[in-house]
């Protein structure tokens, strides 16, 4: 069975110009790449050149049984974006909310001790902030609405305490040694509250909503044009929560058998798991399928809902698909305790940037 050998996580990312790739435990106090020397080949551009290359981008994922969704920040330097997106998993409809920002020094912060980010447009206020020593991270929104959709209110707030808190950090080439991508990923049980209000006046108040969260921040050296996709799901099995995130297998990568960015957290153990391939022959709309070659991932993500988000700004073009739908099969863990399911609620992504 795939194995990846899970090691102390050091104190910097990057060491004499060098990045540090492999997979860790726990978390850094930064979470930075900058400063690697001619990630770009033999380019000679200056380091703080190549730094403008480097894309961040946090995400928090939830699941609270009713309501299922994401909150995410992508900081591209020239431009910054905000997203909430959600869905009502008993009718299937879609709540979806964006803005986009122009250049800020930083839009995501690099401490994973103390720190914050926030969209603060009037119609489109949205914040994540964390504080470990307090053992508090919290996630806001206030969204306004127009003739369709309704105004969105909500909070979330989890604790660093908590005995099913998961947390894992991986810093591999991307595609070659000369580039890194670092990520972190933890999962964390939620309480909140959820309002929204219809145009004609009408509210629903959603009091004291428990689930499970999936909260990633990563940094890349960003191609000029790059594609990507990959599934990520958080909830709860047999009174276990699990969230896993599984990315596509990058075309040239390599070392992807012994360092990638697939992980599975479930029931307060991490399991580092192998390189996949994810295709969907009929469409981005119709069934997914995720396998490996090691018999530790066999599933099927079938859509239920997608939303797209295309951006242009200044010299900068995305296309974000966000796809709400559901799993079944089974993966599974370091152990080797198979975990099986049907009609696992998750997300899937598929997008295109050139910058």
């Amino acid at each position: 069975m795939y194995s990846r050998k899970i090691e102390d996580v050091p104190e910097k990312l990057v060491v004499n110009h060098k990045p540090v790739f492999g997979t860790f435990k726990g978390h850094p106090q930064r979470l930075d790449i900058r400063g690697i020397f001619k990630p770009y080949g033999l380019f000679p551009l200056p380091t703080f050149i190549t730094n403008l290359r480097i894309k961040s981008r946090l995400t928090f994922s939830f699941d609270t049984g009713e309501y299922i969704g994401t909150v995410r920040f992508i900081d591209a330097k020239i431009a910054g974006f905000a997203e909430v997106v959600f869905w009502n998993k008993a009718t299937n409809q879609r709540f979806a909310y964006h803005a986009l920002t122009g250049p800020r020094r930083r839009f995501i912060p690099h401490n994973l001790e103390k720190a914050s980010t926030a969209c603060y447009k009037k119609k489109r206020y949205t914040k994540i902030s964390w504080d470990r020593k307090k053992n508090k991270f919290s996630v806001m929104f206030n969204l306004k609405g127009d003739s369709v959709r309704p105004s969105a209110n909500g909070t979330f707030t989890a604790d660093f305490n908590s005995a099913e808190f998961c947390e894992s950090t991986c810093c591999c080439p991307y595609p070659t040694r000369r580039r890194a991508n670092a990520s972190y990923t933890a999962t964390l049980p939620i309480q909140g509250t959820v309002i929204l209000t219809y145009p004609n006046g009408e509210t629903k108040d959603l009091q004291t909503m428990k689930g499970n969260s999936l909260f990633v921040l990563s940094r890349i050296y960003m191609k000029f044009y790059s594609t990507g996709e990959f599934v990520s799901c958080t909830g709860s099995i047999n009174g276990k929560n699990i969230s896993f995130k599984i990315s596509s297998e990058i075309e040239g990568a390599v070392c992807t058998d012994k360092i990638n960015r697939n992980v599975l957290l479930y029931d307060g153990k991490v399991t580092p798991l192998p390189p996949v391939r994810i295709t969907h022959p009929e469409g981005i709309k119709e069934k997914w399928v995720i396998q490996d070659t090691e018999n530790m991932v066999d599933l099927t993500f079938t859509p239920l809902s997608v939303n797209l988000n295309k951006i242009n700004a200044f010299l900068a073009k995305a296309a974000y698909y966000t796809v709400y739908g559901t799993f079944e099969g089974s993966i599974m863990t370091a152990d080797g305790e198979k975990i099986s399911f049907k009609s696992l609620s998750g997300l899937s992504e598929n997008y295109l940037i050139r910058l």
